[in-house]
């Protein structure tokens, strides 16, 4: 009798562990379809969840407490976008998440972006000291803004050592995207099998053609072969293929 007792608390312990822990989605797509049905927030964390050190903190610091998994739960919808090194994803997957990644400005690791139920990024931020309940109390403000208010952040990356980033974005902080006059080589993901290539604007895998902004034009590209630390195009009027590498970006 002790022993059934024993298991069937353990049971209910399981049981509100699990009911208690954030869920996070991989669509942003379906993410916007429930914030909006809900009326609530989307909040899309971009993070390498094995192997960024502020990533890692950020979950256990923040979203694996209670303080926020309470809050999530009536608040928010959260989505995650994850570039991992050690755990394989499907190439649809790394595509779709590279592309996210370009379309959101992220050039560091973690980045957080808020969007209101209508779907308009209303804050972005990073890691932060200071634990579950800080965290809270800042994004409680954000999303309670005006729906008109200008996007803020919802906390600041304090300056810390650089920790060893992927090569797609070279751990730069996250903003505007650059402007080019040339093309450039920005980074290469994927598996050795399955690579992708961000070329300026444009993340493209072997085979794929697409128009790449530069400063003043914009110009058509055929991606023929993604190397190790380079990518060899045929750019569109000319003969010769262009082979690009890969290089830091300032």
């Amino acid at each position: 009798m002790k022993a059934s007792k024993k298991l069937l608390l353990a049971l209910c312990v399981l049981t509100s562990v699990s009911a208690h822990a954030a869920s996070w989605l991989t669509d942003l797509d379906a993410a916007k379809a429930q914030a909006a049905k809900e009326g609530k927030s989307v909040m899309i964390n971009f993070t390498g969840s094995d192997w960024c050190g502020w990533c890692i903190k950020l979950k256990h610091e923040v979203f694996s407490q209670p303080e926020f998994e309470s809050f999530a739960a009536k608040s928010l919808v959260l989505v995650e976008v994850d570039f991992p090194k050690r755990k394989p994803l499907p190439a649809s997957v790394q595509k779709a998440n590279a592309l996210l990644a370009n379309s959101f400005r992220v050039g560091g690791y973690p980045t957080l972006v808020i969007l209101n139920s209508q779907g308009k990024e209303v804050a972005r931020g990073g890691y932060e000291p200071g634990g579950a309940a800080n965290f809270v109390q800042r994004i409680s403000k954000v999303i309670t803004a005006p729906a008109d208010a200008s996007p803020a952040k919802i906390v600041n990356t304090p300056p810390v050592p650089k920790v060893p980033e992927p090569e797609l974005y070279g751990g730069a902080p996250a903003g505007a995207p650059a402007r080019h006059t040339d093309l450039v080589l920005k980074g290469i993901s994927g598996a050795k099998d399955r690579r992708f290539a961000l070329v300026n604007n444009q993340t493209l895998a072997k085979g794929d053609t697409a128009v790449v902004k530069l400063e003043d034009k914009s110009v058509k590209v055929r991606c023929l072969e993604i190397r190790e630390r380079s990518v060899v195009l045929i750019v569109d009027g000319q003969t010769e293929p262009r082979e690009l590498a890969l290089r830091d970006i300032q």
